[in-house]
């Protein structure tokens, strides 16, 4: 009898201009090193490796990609806490495809200026404030209602 081999990769995009990288990159290794053995973790430069960056679909830094038997399981993007950085890895060991949710902190930014576009729409009387209150609403609650 034989077993199946699976690859579990995970993939950290990076830019040595970008503040929230530093922030992220202990945790980051903190938990690749966890899975040590178990998850292949590469960090990579974006800026030094663009065309990885471009062929992953990369749009902005930080950005994780876990990778099982070379299919892409689940991408995060921005500032994550540990937990969330785990789930990532854990995505790629299990090969379980989820969905990554806004950040509270995004969450409530967007809701704010929702909120703030929606008084100055009353405000005014000005329709197009009440569209970009709609866009900041839609954005900020999209992955909870998304199929």
């Amino acid at each position: 009898m034989t077993t199946q081999q699976h690859t579990s990769d995970v993939l950290f995009f990076t830019a040595p201009h970008c503040s929230i990288c530093r922030l992220l990159r202990p945790s980051v290794n903190e938990v690749a090193n966890a899975f040590e053995g178990n998850v292949n973790f590469r960090e990579v430069d974006s800026a030094a490796d663009p065309d990885l960056a471009t062929n992953h679909g990369v749009k902005g830094v930080p950005t994780l990609i876990a990778f099982h038997d070379g299919r892409e399981v689940r991408r995060t993007i921005g500032s994550r806490s540990n937990q969330q950085v785990s789930d990532v890895f854990n995505a790629a060991l299990s090969g379980i495809e989820s969905r990554d949710s806004l950040a509270t902190k995004d969450r409530m930014l967007r809701l704010g200026i929702a909120l703030v576009f929606g008084v100055a729409a009353a405000l005014s009387g000005q329709p197009v404030l009440w569209v970009l209150a709609a866009g900041a609403a839609v954005s900020a609650l999209w992955d909870l209602v998304r199929p």
